[in-house]
């Protein structure tokens, strides 16, 4: 082998090692080869096979290791969540890193925390959602459409009947029913002119027999005691009345004593043997007994003060007057002997004495209280002189306070008249304890809201009547007695209600004593009736009935504003024949039956309600329901108004079944039978403006019926259109004289018209062409002349649609136009 062939097997050799991608060529010597070799073993053995596969790895991904471990190194290594280094309270810097840290840190917190709740949330709504479908699968396999898969599942079938006679569905419950019967009755009562009965006693009576809660049953019999005072008259301020009253106070404290007296036989009669109760059944036996059963044990009589025989003197004192009964008080201390200046204070307040002596005698005994008997161990002793002196209001006697009611029986004794108060000392008032209850406890200390019926009775003993019911009324089980006893008692006088029916439910007078409030019983009672008004619109109206006293804003009778907005709301033929009854044959303006008829000792009669009701539709737009009442109420003038405007927007309209045109033509002929005797009601303008409608009405049915030729006879006998050019001038004078719903249909009666010209001409032009060579010439004569004559009626339409005094669509006159020519 010569060089020459060496060099080319080399260039081949060069050629087959080539690869595609250009890469720089490395010329290296053995020995750097060698080299580059070792240093490569060498780095391989020291950083291990690990590091060197990693960095394969990161490489082949792009990521540079070694600029990524430098950037690690320099995060801080110190935890996110330790806590903060304490600073001093001069490093203000230090302070600040601090609280800036802490808000990032509590913000992480929060972010952490919300999302895990959010996580749980949705995992339990997750699994709530797979129970519900296993569970509908489960209810669903166990009754499926084969029965035979399932033996042991027995269907029962269980038969339904229609009653013969169903009767209409009521949203009254069974309580509203009884309510509403006894109202039924009251009102015919009243009606009658018949002795009306007390509305409280009547509703106590049926809570007591027909309700089965005793709860609501005692709610009742505190408000019949409560209203067992001497009538008011309708004159007088109910409000103002009762705070200047003392009889109301008398009354409260009478019924407190009246079931403490109730209690105490029943803690008697479960301790018969410890009682020994005998002699007279009266309060001083029944307080010895009672005493003796309280007192048995030995420790219960420490630091009562008057122990002889182991009967304490002071608690039989005080549970005497806490029965209501001064002269076994004044029976108890006369037989100890003790506390004369006190014994005959109390005897004197027994006789009802109240002469100088007695105001000199209380004085004596007050200084003694507040010097010695302030700090008495007895708190029966010092109770007994607080309620004879009524003086220190704000010691709660916590050791005799067993209940709400001895609590209102202590603050009731100790109340005085603003003409007897004694400016020296500071005493508690009517007003004084209503705020005490109302204001400064209130509900929450009540418990209202679980002990509904005792926050009731609490305000009700105090005089409190219109705030207790406004309570009452906010639950639904409770709101039909709150509304009751709100009519029962305005029925005697005793509500304060507003001066306006607009104010809210519970409201105040600028000049009411603080804290009094007033009620607003229209509100209630339309609140209350709302609700069953459609179903049972009877006993609505008899509960609307009840209002007939108050007055609106603009002076009418709430109760016809009431029955006036059911009316609106439901004007429909059953409502209508409910209320105002059907109408007599012999008179149509006449009607008989009606609900409204048993309000017959009302100021305003069904036919000014349906007047009233009338107005009230027409300034609402409903003007086919207005028509219905106003003809009722006998209006006809403004029936014919409305029945001439609703005419001139359909009567150009062709009939369809069931439209509004349809149904104005029922009314019509309604009308036009009410004109034949009731004419002279109604403006004669009115009248020609009806009676032309109705004609042009009858010529548009003519018209779309295709009888043309009658159809032009009632508009040539109306004069409503010209005939000929000379009597543009007549029509146009005839119709400034009528109403402006005429004007209205002017334009589609002149179209129709000239419809009816127009095809008459082609009629005529179309047979006028039809005759042989030698035909009459008259007859030919006579169509020209007929031609001319229907192209002179044409024109006559355009003139007076050019010469009438208002502005004529330009539809209209173009299409009037438009035919003219095409008559030339």
């Amino acid at each position: 082998m010569d060089l020459v062939e060496l060099l080319q097997q080399a260039q081949r050799l060069t050629n087959e090692t080539k690869m595609d991608t250009e890469m720089p060529g490395v010329e290296r010597t053995m020995s750097q080869v060698l080299q580059a070799t070792q240093e490569l073993h060498s780095r391989v053995t020291q950083t291990g096979t690990n590091d060197l596969q990693a960095h394969i790895l990161l490489g082949s991904k792009g990521v540079d290791l070694p600029q990524l471990t430098q950037k690690l190194e320099t995060l801080s290594a110190r935890q996110s969540f330790e806590p903060l280094d304490p600073v001093t309270d001069t490093d203000v810097q230090g302070y600040l890193k601090n609280e800036r840290e802490n808000a990032i840190l509590s913000v992480i917190d929060e972010t952490n925390r919300s999302i895990f709740e959010a996580v749980e949330r949705q995992k339990w709504r997750c699994i709530y959602a797979e129970w519900g479908e296993e569970k509908e699968l489960l209810l669903n396999a166990l009754v499926g459409p084969h029965q035979e898969d399932f033996p042991d599942v027995q269907r029962q079938m269980v038969p339904t009947a229609m009653a013969d006679e169903p009767t209409p569905f009521s949203r009254l419950s069974v309580i509203q029913q009884l309510y509403a019967k006894e109202i039924s009755a009251y009102n015919v009562l009243h009606i009658q002119g018949t002795q009306r009965t007390n509305l409280v006693s009547t509703f106590a009576q049926l809570a007591q027999q027909s309700f089965d809660d005793s709860l609501v049953a005692e709610m009742w019999n505190v408000l019949v005691f409560m209203a067992d005072v001497t009538p008011l008259s309708r004159n007088i301020d109910p409000i103002k009345s009762r705070q200047s009253a003392p009889q109301f106070i008398i009354q409260a404290r009478t019924y407190l004593e009246r079931r403490y007296k109730t209690y105490m036989n029943k803690v008697i009669g479960r301790n018969l043997v410890v009682a020994r109760r005998g002699g007279i059944p009266n309060v001083y036996n029944l307080v010895g007994s009672y005493v003796g059963v309280t007192f048995q044990r030995g420790h219960s009589l420490c630091g009562l003060h008057d122990v002889t025989d182991g009967r304490p003197l002071w608690p039989l004192v005080y549970y005497s007057l806490r029965s209501g009964d001064m002269g076994s008080a004044v029976r108890y201390l006369r037989e100890a002997g003790t506390c004369p200046d006190l014994l005959k204070l109390m005897t004197l307040q027994k006789m009802g004495d109240r002469d100088p002596s007695t105001a000199k005698l209380e004085g004596q005994l007050k200084l003694e209280y507040n010097n010695k008997l302030h700090v008495c161990t007895d708190p029966y002793k010092k109770a007994v002189y607080v309620v004879v002196l009524a003086c220190d209001p704000h010691d709660t006697h916590v050791e005799l306070m067993r209940s709400i009611d001895d609590f209102l029986w202590m603050q009731l004794s100790i109340l005085r008249g603003q003409d007897k108060r004694d400016y020296n000392i500071e005493q508690l008032t009517y007003s004084g304890l209503q705020s005490l209850i109302l204001d400064k406890y209130g509900e929450n200390y009540f418990n209202a809201r679980e002990k509904t019926p005792l926050y009731f009775q609490v305000l009700a003993l105090t005089g409190q009547f219109e705030a207790a019911i406004e309570f009452l009324a906010r639950t639904e089980a409770n709101r039909p007695h709150a509304v009751h006893m709100a009519i029962a008692l305005n029925e005697l006088c005793m509500l304060g209600t507003p001066s306006s029916v607009k104010q809210p439910l519970l409201s105040a007078e600028p000049d009411d004593p603080s804290p009094m409030k007033r009620l607003n019983l229209v509100r209630l009672i339309v609140m209350y009736a709302k609700c069953f008004e459609q179903t049972d619109t009877e006993q609505a109206l008899q509960y609307y009935y009840l209002l007939r006293h108050f007055k609106a804003e603009d002076g009418t009778n709430a109760m016809l504003n009431c029955v006036s907005d059911l009316l609106v709301e439901n004007c429909d033929d059953r409502m209508l024949e409910l209320v105002f009854g059907v109408a007599d044959e012999s008179n149509p303006f006449r009607f008989k039956g009606g609900i409204f008829d048993e309000f017959h000792t009302m100021d305003c009669d069904k036919y000014s309600l349906a007047g009233m009701v009338g107005d009230e539709l027409s300034k609402r737009s409903n003007y086919e329901s207005a028509i219905k009442l106003y003809f009722i109420a006998g209006q006809l003038d403004k029936a014919l108004r409305l029945v001439c405007s609703l005419l001139s927007q359909v009567v150009h309209q062709p009939p369809r079944p069931g439209s509004m045109r349809e149904r104005l033509g029922e009314v019509t002929k309604q009308l036009d039978a009410a004109l034949a005797e009731r004419k002279t009601d109604v403006e004669a303008h009115v009248i020609v403006t009806y009676t032309v409608l109705t004609q042009v009405m009858e010529f548009f049915d003519l018209h779309h019926a295709g009888e043309s030729r009658l159809a032009s006879e009632i508009l040539t006998n109306n004069r409503l259109i010209p005939t000929t050019s000379f009597e543009v001038d007549e029509c146009v004078s005839n119709l400034k004289r009528m109403g402006s719903e005429i004007i209205k249909v002017l334009p589609d009666i002149l179209l129709a018209a000239m419809d009816i010209v127009y095809e008459e001409y082609v009629n005529q032009r179309g047979s006028s062409g039809s005759g042989s060579v030698y035909g009459d010439e008259t007859k030919s004569e006579n169509k020209e002349s007929l031609l001319r004559h229907l192209r002179g009626r044409a024109k006559a339409l355009t003139n007076m649609a050019a010469s009438v005094p208002y502005r004529m669509p330009s539809t209209t006159n173009q299409r009037l136009v438009q035919l003219e020519i095409l008559m030339h």
